[in-house]
């Protein structure tokens, strides 16, 4: 069995490969991708026919050389945009809401952009549903709401004289 493994040292780089970009797939830093490539270049010195140290030479120098030259440039273009940029739910903040059932500072649900969220009255008022409120803030899966500014037209005040 052992002197299988030593003729075939290509298959342990390769399953580390393997196990390598596997990890890489749930992390998503380029990290272990870069060892994967190590670990790929290690297989190829062994395909070769080279010596057991030359492929381990052969693997860090390519991985550490992936690591400090080839990963800081790809994530420079993989996170290409500008800083001030929102995504995801740092958009959601003053976007228009639908409360669907009384929102207060205990309970409620309300629809943003098409989703259905928890929703919390972020101050002591209550939210009726189907009144319209604005996104404050967005905490987890709760959005914290405030009333949507609006004209009352039976108010004395806002009547023309």
């Amino acid at each position: 069995m052992i002197e299988w493994f030593g003729e075939n040292l290509w298959a342990a780089w390769l399953a580390l490969t393997f196990v390598l970009a596997v990890v890489e797939s749930f992390l998503l830093d380029l990290m272990f991708l870069m060892l994967a490539v190590g670990a790929l270049a290690a297989m190829t010195v062994s395909l070769a026919g080279g010596a057991a140290w030359m492929q381990v030479v052969v693997g860090s120098v390519t991985a550490l050389l992936m690591l400090g030259a080839v990963r800081p440039i790809a994530l420079k273009h993989l996170k290409k945009g500008s800083a001030d940029q929102l995504t995801n739910i740092d958009r959601m903040e003053g976007m228009e809401a639908q409360a669907i059932e009384a929102v207060t500072e205990t309970a409620g649900l309300a629809e943003v952009d098409g989703d259905t969220w928890t929703a919390r009255a972020a101050g002591n008022f209550q939210i009726e549903p189907g009144t319209t409120a604005v996104v404050e803030s967005v905490d987890g899966a709760t959005v914290y709401l405030r009333p949507a500014p609006s004209i009352e037209w039976n108010d004395p005040q806002t009547r023309e004289a």
